[in-house]
């Protein structure tokens, strides 16, 4: 992944040449893509098939060995190279880290919405199971996978090494946003579940609720915090990376810090660079706050939608089992693809102009020297 310096773009009716400041990185002899490529769509080719560059981003610098060694993190290296736009050590092209993501993201789809409904619809209609032993059954498969990836993470962050731990903290018992979000909504869900099934009579449409109420947390959560972020309050506790008093970001922004830090194992360096990026780049801030909004919103409309089919007399509850079970988890692919092509979309745009910024600073600066220069020979 090549770094994308400010005015990279080659303007030819400009004619300008950046002076670019000398790393470490510029003379190691591994193969990028060029500032060239800057102006064709960006292709995932082999490192064979890559360009020589200036400057670059080293995959290493986000691996667990370097953040070891080096003795800077990533937010101060951009700090000291601020023409660089900042790059995230993480991508969904290639690497083991996506495929962590990809497997879990897969497992949740799976256990949390095609085991619940195969199960019920399979053994109530096709067996005559009754209720209570349909959804003993049901609570003791459902949310395996979940509650493992849980109790990873959070061994992770428990950890004496503090490579997964947010930013700005040493302690091995300061647990990110997204394990505070996973206990509140396992324990909505469990808490519907045992209620739902512990009569011999099962509650159904009490069960329909535990995938709303997965709804109700998440985007509650994110809800929250991105309103703290758009009045501008202070954190009134830690979250993730933002310290106590410290202004509250997009919520969006603590749920891809957690998750990819976290559950794909991009640790600290994916902590920095994000930080860094955040800073640096303002597209990426609004990109950030509309999506917080996109994901927010529509998830508490939907859950309060569900509510009210999972509870009406008119819909029976053998239809709203279904409907509330399924409809969250297809709406957050359809929303997940519209997210992929949209981010994708404004980060061509966030890089376009980064490389153009420069450029319109140094015609400025151009100008600005010429008149100088024009009223100094004039009053000479």
């Amino acid at each position: 992944m090549p770094e994308v310096r400010r005015g990279d773009s080659n303007q030819a009716n400009l004619n300008l040449e950046l002076s670019t400041t000398p790393t470490d990185n510029a003379a190691t002899p591994y193969p990028t893509i060029g500032p060239d490529a800057s102006d064709t769509p960006r292709r995932s080719l082999s490192y064979s098939q890559r360009s020589q560059a200036a400057a670059y981003y080293d995959s290493r610098a986000g691996s667990r060995a370097e953040w070891k060694r080096r003795g800077k993190t990533l937010e101060e290296y951009y700090e000291n190279n601020p023409d660089l736009l900042p790059q995230l050590p993480f991508t969904w092209h290639h690497g083991r880290k996506r495929w962590r993501l990809f497997f879990f993201a897969f497992l949740v789809f799976l256990d949390g919405s095609v085991v619940p409904i195969a199960l019920y619809y399979a053994m109530f209609y096709a067996g005559d199971v009754p209720g209570w032993i349909i959804f003993a059954v049901v609570t003791t498969i459902w949310g395996g996978p979940t509650y493992l990836e849980f109790a990873i993470r959070t061994l992770r962050l428990m950890k004496k090494e503090r490579f997964y731990r947010p930013l700005g903290t040493t302690s091995r018992w300061c647990f990110d946003t997204l394990t505070w979000v996973s206990v509140i909504t396992i324990t909505a869900v469990t808490a519907l579940f045992v209620v739902g099934s512990a009569p011999h009579e099962v509650w159904l449409r009490v069960l329909c609720m535990p995938a709303p109420a997965i709804l109700y947390c998440i985007g509650g959560s994110l809800a929250l915090i991105t309103l703290f972020s758009a009045m501008g309050w202070n954190a009134p506790f830690r979250i993730s990376s933002t310290a106590k008093g410290e202004k509250v970001l997009p919520g969006v922004y603590y749920f891809i810090e957690d998750v990819v830090a976290v559950n794909a194992g991009a640790g600290r360096p994916y902590r920095e660079a994000l930080a860094a990026r955040y800073k640096a780049s303002s597209r990426f801030r609004r990109m950030l706050y509309i999506q917080s909004i996109f994901w927010s919103i529509p998830a508490i409309v939907l859950a309060i939608g569900l509510t009210v089919i999972a509870v009406i007399n008119p819909v029976p509850a053998t239809v709203a089992y279904g409907i509330c079970w399924a409809v969250p988890f297809l709406w957050s692919m359809i929303w997940g693809v519209i997210t992929i092509v949209w981010c994708k979309r404004d980060m061509v745009r966030e890089r376009l102009e980064w490389q153009a910024g420069v450029e319109g600073e140094k015609v400025r600066s151009g100008n600005g020297l010429a008149s100088t220069s024009v009223t100094t020979s004039v009053t000479a």
